[in-house]
């Protein structure tokens, strides 16, 4: 049974309508049709979370990945026994360390390489935060040439990183390979820009989340000017 058969089961039982689903979870019910209707093969948690909480059951049982239990039914009971500003600050925790944990093997360009075939990009001088910030396209840059393949012949620039704010999947010096043209979505990876100042951060919507936890979420104010130069696609270590 696929996780989408499994929600559909549980749906189901509970003899939701697709109005009531959207109702109860906050969807709405364009998202919810195209959900159900399987357009969507790898969900947000974003929306994970309030379609768990409508059909009152964990995202592991609303997937498959278990059966129910105790523990999880004890779960979803403290969880839903919270105030909203209690549930905003469990979804927020979860949200990030979900996008800690979901770059822990980054691509890097050194895959399926195609002999013989070189790729130049522009490697900018000023290395993009993942600290303090920095303005990357006031300074000069260098062409580097790397190995053609499906990542580097999709990059438009490089960058370099500078700082530990995103530790310890991207380090200090790693360099970077950016798709400019690639939209990001929430929980990807990219190259933004705040009133000037130039990082490398996971996008959260309305705020840029670091991966080291010593770093905490530079959140957009209405004032500010936020860029975005690219999605990130891959990385050369240092």
């Amino acid at each position: 049974m696929t996780w989408l058969d499994n929600v559909k089961k549980i749906k189901n039982d509970k003899k939701f309508t697709n109005e009531t689903l959207s109702e109860k979870s906050g969807i709405s019910i364009g998202t919810l049709n195209k959900l159900l209707a399987g357009a969507t093969e790898d969900p947000k948690l974003s929306t994970l979370i309030p379609l768990s909480e409508a059909l009152g059951c964990s995202i592991d049982v609303m997937l498959g990945r278990q059966e129910e239990n105790s523990e999880s039914n004890s779960i979803m009971d403290k969880y839903n026994a919270l105030d909203d500003a209690g549930k905003e600050s469990v979804r927020y925790i979860l949200n990030k360390e979900y996008h800690r944990v979901r770059f822990s093997s980054p691509i890097t360009v050194n895959d399926h390489v195609k002999v013989g075939k070189i790729v130049k990009l522009r490697l900018y001088d000023i290395g993009v935060s993942a600290g303090t910030g920095s303005y990357l396209f006031d300074s000069g840059y260098k062409t580097i040439s790397l190995n053609s393949n499906r990542i580097s012949e999709n990059a438009d620039f490089a960058v370099r990183v500078s700082g530990n704010s995103m530790n310890p999947k991207y380090e200090n010096g790693d360099i970077l390979l950016v798709a400019e043209k690639q939209p990001v979505a929430e929980g990807e990876l990219g190259i933004f820009s705040v009133n000037g100042e130039s990082y490398f951060k996971v996008f959260g919507t309305d705020r840029l989340i670091s991966l080291n936890k010593d770093y905490r979420d530079i959140v957009f104010s209405e004032n500010d000017d936020v860029r975005c130069f690219g999605k990130v696609i891959g990385k050369i270590s240092s």
